[in-house]
């Protein structure tokens, strides 16, 4: 049932396992859009004479595009904080390994086989986290870096001004409307495949910057199988 008799009216929509409610925003525009704003929720932005028989009628039209864009916002880390010690189990392009310290005058991680190997006369937790991230860190920039350039030529499609690494709390990725792409430490720990997702996700939006329709269409023909890959983030 539709409602409009609150301060921000709002369209309350059940799709498939989702209860969401769009929140209608009227303002200064000339056309309806579908957006996710800065808190992560789908609203709809509307003119402000825009009839509410008309605002009902867009939502609907675009329920496929509501559930997908919710389902992919809800994709956020979910994965528990590691803990860092002997034994403790840290992931790695998708596959689990576990943490065993050894000894050590220089600091020198290496994986061997399901083994994540920490060479250090560290003992502090504090100190082994920064370790582990500053392995990460590298691990990151090279490997984003280099997925992100195999995407660009393999599509031909527009590169960033720039490719940043940082911690972030609930985003895989943002870009910004100045062209900088920004991508999760965090996704280095990620399946390759959702890795290239996430990239491709955030180099659409230097075409098409919102979430809308035409930004999933685009999303889509250059990566069919693009929701298979979102869901293999964890």
């Amino acid at each position: 049932m539709f409602s409009e008799s609150q301060a921000l009216p709002v369209i309350p929509l059940c799709i498939g396992e989702f209860n969401l409610s769009v929140p209608v925003v009227r303002g200064r525009r000339k056309t309806l859009a579908l957006f996710v704003n800065a808190g992560g929720e789908i609203e709809c932005r509307v003119p402000k004479r825009c009839a509410w028989r008309d605002i009902e009628q867009f939502v609907c039209s675009n329920l496929d595009w509501i559930g997908r864009t919710h389902r992919a916002v809800a994709a956020q880390v979910r994965r528990p904080r590691p803990r860092f010690e002997a034994g403790a189990v840290h992931y790695f392009l998708g596959q689990p390994y576990r943490l065993q310290l050894f000894p050590g005058k220089r600091t020198r991680i290496k994986r061997v086989n399901e083994i994540l190997e920490l060479s250090s006369n560290l003992t502090e937790a504090a100190q082994l986290e920064g370790c582990l991230d500053r392995w990460y860190r590298d691990q990151a920039e090279q490997i984003f870096a280099y997925r992100q350039q195999c995407l660009i030529a393999r599509h031909q499609i527009t590169a960033p001004t720039e490719l940043k690494v940082r911690k972030m709390r609930a985003k895989w990725g943002s870009c910004s409307q100045s062209g900088l792409i920004t991508l999760n430490l965090w996704l280095i720990t990620q399946d390759i495949r959702a890795i290239d997702y996430v990239i491709l996700h955030e180099l659409c939006h230097l075409s098409h910057f919102n979430h809308t329709p035409d930004f999933y269409a685009h999303l889509a023909a250059l990566m069919p199988d693009w929701e298979r890959r979102r869901d293999l983030l964890i």
